[in-house]
């Protein structure tokens, strides 16, 4: 499993590889780019976000519609089509971990009025697989399948602290390679909190993703394939201080973790 080859990362190909199929990772390009947009996009938006032609775009398009991954709207504009979410329910399915986990969680959202989320990496970024809220206290109300960095989340902080020493090498690569801007960032704040992570059994990240939220979150396990799991919760700042945070919230994350484990090895 590649952990670190970013979805939709322009010139993820190598032409001096004979078995890649560039035509087919232009297409996966084209339905990368609608992630974490709920708009529609035309070709020319799609050729921006791609580095593709229209050409290309136009053709890339077409066949996609014509399968059922895309869908044009009334202004003629792309939308995702239902053939992505057919393509992603066996992923979901066969992670019984959301079922055991959703009471565990349901609690813990009510206890923080936040929303409560499992993880997986995907690329340089995380991927949420289940998410639960009891309330709408927070702003932005992340669902399944939302994405974003690693780097500055509490819950990437988790993730990376299951990698190993080659894992977490390649992660520092590729973020100096694809994202510089925030190669700095990482090694400064993410990697030694990371190592705090491994220490104390949970990760904090205090309004550094979005201000006006708090993050805590606790690595989960590695399943036999070697994917990553991480628990995370993202908490409006008005309903606890970061001393809170850090002597109440990130114990109960860590018990929240010890407890989702548990259910899973009993299963």
């Amino acid at each position: 499993m590649a952990l670190f080859s970013l979805p939709g990362a322009k010139g993820a190909e190598d032409p001096a590889d004979p078995s890649f199929a560039t035509t087919l990772a232009h297409g996966l390009d084209v339905l990368a780019a609608f992630r974490n947009r709920s708009g529609s996009l035309s070709n020319a938006d799609l050729a921006l976000h791609t580095g593709l032609s229209r050409p290309t775009v136009s053709r890339l398009t077409y066949t996609l519609a014509q399968l059922g991954y895309l869908k044009r709207d009334a202004k003629g504009r792309f939308q995702l089509g239902l053939g992505v979410l057919a393509v992603a329910y066996p992923v979901l399915s066969a992670l019984k971990v959301r079922q055991l986990a959703r009471p565990l969680m349901r609690d813990f959202a009510a206890y923080t009025g936040g929303t409560v989320s499992i993880a997986m990496p995907f690329g340089l970024d995380f991927i949420y697989v289940e998410t639960v809220r009891t309330t709408d206290a927070v702003t932005h109300l992340p669902d399944v399948g939302f994405a974003s960095s690693l780097a500055p989340t509490a819950v990437g902080r988790a993730l990376l602290s299951l990698f190993n020493k080659a894992e977490l090498d390649s992660y520092v690569a590729g973020v100096k390679a694809d994202r510089p801007d925030e190669a700095d960032y990482v090694q400064a704040r993410t990697l030694p909190d990371v190592e705090i992570c491994k220490e104390r059994g949970f990760a904090i990240s205090l309004g550094e993703w979005r201000r006006e939220i708090f993050g805590v979150a606790a690595p989960l396990y590695r399943t036999a394939s070697g994917d990553c799991l991480a628990v995370n919760c993202g908490i409006p700042s008005f309903r606890f201080n970061t001393e809170q945070i850090e002597r109440e919230c990130g114990p109960r994350m860590l018990g929240l973790a010890r407890s989702i484990r548990a259910l899973v090895a009993n299963d």
